[in-house]
C-alpha cells in the first residue's frame, strides 16, 4: 500500500513540474502588462507638468543657438565671381559675397567648391548666373607659388555651351576671378579636366 502511494506521488510530481513554467510565464506576462499600464498612467498624469517644465526651461532656444553657432563655424563668407549676361550677347562679371561651406581643405578649395554650387538668392536677385555646367566636381586643387591648378570633372567642358562659343572661356574666367578675389597674388589659374590641361 505504501508502494502504491509512492507511485502515485511520483506520477503527480512530474505533472506539477511541467505546469510550473507555464504558470511562471503567464505571471511574468501579466506583471509586464501591469507595469506598462502603470507607466502609461504615470506619463499621462504628469505630461502637462512635463510640457510646462520643458517650455519654462527655454531648451528650444538654447538648442537653436547651439545649431546657429555650429552652422556659423562650418561656413564662412567668400567673394565668388558670377556673370550677368546682357541683351547684346556680351557679359559682365560681378563678384558677390556668399556663404560657403568649410570643407577642412584650403581656402582656395572652399571658394572653388562654393563657386561650383552656383549663385544663391542675393546673387540671383542681382541678375547674376553661372556659366559653369551643373554637376561639375572639383577633383583636386594645387597651389604652386603664383599659379593655381584646378582639376575638374569632365562635366565642365559643357560649361556655357548654351551661351555661344565663348561660354567655356567665360566659365574659366569665373574660376580665375574667384581665386584672384581670394588671393590677388595669384597670376595664373590653370584648369585641368581629369588631370589634362583644358584647351579653350
Amino acid at each position: 500500500m505504501i508502494e502504491d502511494l509512492q507511485d502515485e506521488l511520483q506520477k503527480q510530481q512530474p505533472e506539477k513540474k511541467e505546469r510550473t513554467p507555464h504558470r511562471r510565464g503567464a505571471f511574468l506576462l501579466l506583471a509586464f502588462i501591469v507595469w506598462i499600464v502603470y507607466a502609461a498612467v504615470l506619463i499621462l498624469a504628469f505630461m502637462p507638468r512635463m510640457i510646462v517644465a520643458f517650455r519654462d526651461s527655454d531648451i528650444v532656444r538654447l538648442i537653436s543657438e547651439i545649431d546657429e553657432r555650429k552652422a556659423a563655424s562650418e561656413t564662412r563668407d567668400a567673394r565668388l565671381c558670377f556673370v550677368i549676361p546682357k541683351a547684346d550677347g556680351s557679359t559682365t562679371f560681378v563678384t558677390c559675397n556668399q556663404k560657403i561651406t568649410k570643407t577642412g581643405a584650403s581656402e582656395y578649395h572652399d571658394v572653388v567648391e562654393g563657386l561650383l554650387e552656383g549663385p544663391k538668392s542675393e546673387a540671383l536677385s542681382a541678375g547674376a548666373i553661372t556659366f559653369i555646367e551643373r554637376g561639375t566636381r572639383l577633383i583636386g586643387l594645387t597651389v604652386s607659388e603664383t599659379t593655381v591648378f584646378v582639376n575638374l570633372s569632365e562635366s565642365f567642358t559643357g560649361s556655357g555651351s548654351s551661351w555661344g562659343p565663348n561660354g567655356l572661356d567665360t566659365a574659366c574666367k569665373q574660376i580665375t576671378k574667384t581665386i584672384q578675389a581670394l588671393d590677388p597674388a595669384i597670376r595664373d589659374v590653370v584648369v585641368l579636366i581629369n588631370g589634362s590641361p583644358l584647351s579653350v
